[in-house]
């Protein structure tokens, strides 16, 4: 067999990358097109969510005329890059080291504790600021409980964070019988 230097050898005949060793399980190679790389994870992802009660409720929130944050306590499930905060409320942190774009998505079922119908404004919020475009307006009727689904995409850096802000065209309960909040990015 001829000795041949690897740094010779053209694309059909290269083999596994350096390090496939040593990768971690649900890495992939990184290329940065200058013929090296790194093993990454390339997906972040996790899903914040409150466990279905319509009796109790789930949880309930004072809306007022001001954005402000949902608390409940999120149970967290199929995570990789993020934790769960419940301080100074509830929240997902981006642990991640590298940069992602990531998918983020928040659905509800809820409804107007009582008393007469109330538009919610129901927002994104990144590191204490409004997001991109994910914001809707939907009604809360009382004793009719409704769905409804917030999406958006942004990127995120080590120790960004999102949260769910909400208010109301005036003062009322708003029950929430479940909830979740995902995140699912990869590699920016």
């Amino acid at each position: 067999m001829v000795n041949v230097n690897h740094s010779t050898l053209t694309d059909p005949y290269l083999h596994e990358p350096k390090g496939v060793s040593t990768a971690s399980a649900n890495e992939v190679y990184v290329a940065n097109g200058t013929g090296a790389g790194a093993w990454k994870t390339v997906q972040k992802y996790v899903n914040g969510y409150v466990p279905f009660d319509a009796v109790t409720p789930a949880y309930q929130h004072s809306v007022t005329t001001s954005f402000t944050p949902l608390n409940p306590t999120f149970s967290i499930s199929e995570v990789e890059g993020w934790v769960g905060e419940a301080s100074p409320n509830a929240r997902l942190k981006y642990t991640g080291t590298e940069t992602i774009v990531s998918f983020t998505n928040f659905t509800l079922s809820y409804k107007n504790d009582s008393g007469t119908i109330r538009d919610l404004e129901v927002v994104f919020y990144k590191n204490g600021s409004v997001m991109n475009g994910g914001h809707i307006i939907v009604s809360a009727v009382s004793g009719e409980w409704k769905h409804a689904t917030l999406t958006d995409i942004g990127t995120f850096s080590t120790n960004d964070y999102l949260e769910i802000y909400v208010k109301g065209s005036a003062a009322f309960t708003l029950d929430i019988a479940s909830a979740s909040l995902t995140a699912m990015g990869a590699l920016a």
